[in-house]
């Protein structure tokens, strides 16, 4: 067993409780670097899609600092290497981490998770050895729209990244119970930072999914 930290960029919602990730942090709260990319850690449980109760995780923001006790390394899918098994209940906060200090951990990969589209086929995932992801789109605009297949609306972010346009869902708790009370909130924020994820798949597609939203303002 080994105790690991993060600072916290998704406690999003997922199949079974919470997608909870975040870039891993070392002993004076710098960002760890492998392959001159940011390591991501996600831990997860032993159910089907690996998603941490809520009731473990629901205490934790974005932008917290997070240490708990990593038992393993164990990824579910070969593009999900951030996996690793930890003990329930040792998740627990130990500081803050600065937003001055999230452009240093910002990805540069020119598509994100491989393709333009919103979505990576089942033949492709295997191709990718990530599925987190921290960048800082140019521009921004939340909508909300209906589908005949779901009562309620969806709320998905439109953004641009290296001069493509993108059109994904948002999953972010907080950020959504903000849209859904107010959403004229957002007319106030000038610039962002989104953490992606890759969700389970469906269809024979895994979607991308805007798993954090964090104002740079």
């Amino acid at each position: 067993m080994a105790i690991k930290r993060f600072v916290c960029l998704a406690n999003s919602f997922k199949e079974g409780g919470r997608c909870l990730a975040g870039i891993e942090l070392d002993n004076d709260n710098k960002p760890v670097f492998e392959r001159n990319r940011p390591k991501w850690l996600r831990p997860v449980s032993n159910n089907e899609h690996g998603a941490v109760e809520t009731a473990l995780a629901a205490h934790l923001n974005i932008l917290d600092i997070v240490e708990f006790d990593m038992l393993d390394f164990t990824s579910l899918n070969t593009y999900q290497n951030e996996n690793v098994s930890f003990v329930p209940g040792s998740l627990r906060v130990i500081g803050q981490f600065q937003k001055s200090d999230l452009e240093q951990i910002c990805d540069d990969r020119f598509l994100l998770f491989g393709n333009r589209g919103k979505a990576i086929h089942k033949d492709k995932i295997n191709s990718l050895d990530h599925s987190l992801l921290l960048i800082k789109p140019k521009e921004f605009e939340v909508v909300e729209r209906r589908y005949d297949d779901n009562e309620y609306p969806q709320q998905r972010i439109l953004f641009k990244f290296n001069e493509i346009n993108y059109d994904l869902p948002i999953t972010d708790p907080v950020f959504l119970r903000k849209f859904q009370a107010d959403p004229s909130f957002v007319q106030d924020i000038e610039q962002i930072y989104v953490s992606m994820s890759v969700g389970v798949i469906h269809n024979d597609w895994y979607n991308k999914l805007v798993a954090g939203i964090i104002s740079a303002d």
